[in-house]
């Protein structure tokens, strides 16, 4: 039977308001979570997602072509320039998971799944930073300010899996390093499955290497802890082994790296380009980064430096780069900028902001709101799901802009099929996007350059600039069809060649066709 006090604490807990706004009210880091992962799948974000270049379209494409068929894709099913050559998918699992999101949710399913990665992501550093000591408002700040430099590389492609696992992998090496009593097998065994996880889902698994790498070079007078950063990095080099491509994949990789005509052909893989409006939240970090060390002058660990320098250097190789560095120097901001909030003196600025600090650690405490994440989930997915699963007209339409691709361009060609004959020639850019609008047509180039190699690149960048022998390319891929910006160079020459006459325009896109003989 219920006792007298158990009743009294039932009634206690059913008339406590706090406790009410606990299950109401999110905690910050909740809050963060659900904000990002709304503003993503409901604003004109989401179109950027996928629209910012073809490799949406393309993975989707791939992802379809693997379930449809029940297998891993191995050569080439989608390029007249290299049909049936072997090929290696650094992200082959990513791309299935996008494909079947995709055709059960169209494009909104793709901007969930990536909604969802970026969301976690910056939900988990900020988890991180509390549990180091990190006050909430401050996280909150440090979060958002990664989020701003980071968000260049918001987009719904695979890339995105890399971000949250450097998450996992940084947390967990950086607590072994502070805390190696806690025990090398307890702390860092789980990366191991993670590391064969990554290996089949994105192709910068690469990046758990050098983290494992930094930290063995800054423990190598501690012998017995460096120890077990090398034997523990050594098993996930041998767990990423575990692939359907095997060391091939590993091989790939470095090949790909070391071939600059390749690597820099991508904008990702260039260096960043700081007058792009892109690049002010990296700018932004980096001032932050400054004045911390120029003002505040903290006792940086080495690891601390080796991961800022090594990092930051990669980020200024290759704006890809640059939301791993976000989230690498995140905890270390946030450490020293605590410690010198501490050790300031009193002042009206100060006081103003330790009050407001402490008020909102307080509420932040006394907060939950697990029950609401639930229930905004499930009415996310029934708003982004609505035809599929209630029927009518969707709420919210996700499609690819017809003024960033040739969308009336492809219509024209899928109902009048005789216009074109033979093979064509693409623009790069639209590569995937045709991949998936004209499944019947082999594209010339599409966004995996590094499958294409550099000779084939070559070629088709002597035709893309229009440059001399641009002719002799086109018939030694024996193309009879182009499809490019209607402002292309290429046009210029083709409208006043004898053997080649336009077969379609409008604003975006034109359609030029060999004569034939």
């Amino acid at each position: 039977m219920e006792t007298g006090v158990q009743r009294s604490r039932r009634h206690d807990l059913r008339e406590d308001p706090l406790n009410t706004r606990r299950w109401l009210l999110p905690s910050l880091g909740t809050t963060i979570w659900v904000v990002v992962l709304l503003a993503l799948c409901l604003s004109d974000w989401r179109l950027v997602m996928i629209n910012a270049d073809g490799d949406p379209s393309l993975h989707w494409r791939i992802g379809q072509w693997m379930v449809e068929h029940r297998s891993v894709i191995r050569a080439d099913q989608f390029s007249h320039t290299r049909f049936g050559a072997p090929l290696i998918s650094k992200e082959w699992l990513s791309e299935v998971i996008f494909a079947v999101a995709n055709d059960r949710l169209g494009w909104n399913g793709a901007v969930l799944v990536g909604a969802l990665l970026i969301a976690t992501t910056l939900w988990l550093l900020y988890r991180w930073l509390l549990a180091e000591g990190c006050e909430p408002l401050l996280a909150t700040g440090l979060v958002l300010l990664a989020a701003l430099a980071s968000s260049h590389h918001w987009l719904a492609r695979p890339h995105l899996i890399t971000l949250l696992l450097t998450v996992v992998f940084a947390w967990r090496l950086r607590i072994f390093d502070r805390n190696p009593e806690a025990g090398a097998l307890k702390l860092l065994a789980p990366l191991i499955p993670l590391m064969t996880l990554w290996a089949n889902l994105h192709g910068a698994f690469f990046t758990g290497f050098v983290l494992f790498g930094v930290y063995a070079a800054d423990n190598f007078a501690q012998p017995k802890k460096a120890l077990a950063i090398v034997i523990v990095g050594a098993t996930c080099v041998a767990a990423s082994l575990i692939n359907p491509n095997g060391w091939r994949l590993h091989a790939h990789i470095i090949q790909f790296l070391r071939e600059p005509v390749l690597a820099k052909f991508a904008n990702e893989f260039r260096s960043p380009n700081f007058h792009s409006d892109a690049m002010r939240g990296f700018l932004l970090q980096l001032l932050v980064l400054a004045v911390l060390l120029v003002v505040v002058r903290p006792q940086l660990r080495a690891t601390d430096v080796l991961l800022v320098s090594a990092w930051g250097y990669l980020a200024f190789q290759s704006v890809r780069n640059v939301p791993i560095f976000a989230i690498i120097v995140t905890p270390i901001l946030a450490e020293h900028w605590q410690a010198a909030i501490h050790g300031a003196g009193s002042s009206r600025m100060m006081e103003w902001y330790r009050r407001l600090s402490t008020n909102v650690t307080q509420i932040d405490h006394s907060t939950d709101g697990r029950a609401m994440v639930v229930v905004i989930l499930i009415v996310l997915l029934g708003v982004l799901a609505k035809p599929p699963l209630f029927g009518g007209q969707p709420i919210v339409v996700t499609e690819i802009l017809p003024d960033h691709f040739p969308v009336a361009a492809t219509r024209f060609i899928t109902a009048n099929p005789h216009v074109v004959r033979g093979e064509m020639f693409n623009d790069y850019g639209w590569g995937g996007y045709l991949m998936l609008a004209l499944p019947e047509h082999k594209v010339f180039v599409d966004g995996r350059n590094d499958f294409y190699g550099p000779e084939l690149i070559k070629d088709f960048d002597v035709v893309n600039r229009a440059h001399l022998g641009w002719e002799d390319v086109l018939r030694k891929y024996r193309v009879d069809w182009t499809i490019l910006p209607r402002a292309h160079p290429l046009n210029e020459l083709l409208s006043l060649h004898q053997d080649w006459s336009l077969s379609y325009t409008d604003q975006v896109a034109a359609i030029y066709s060999r004569r034939p003989e």
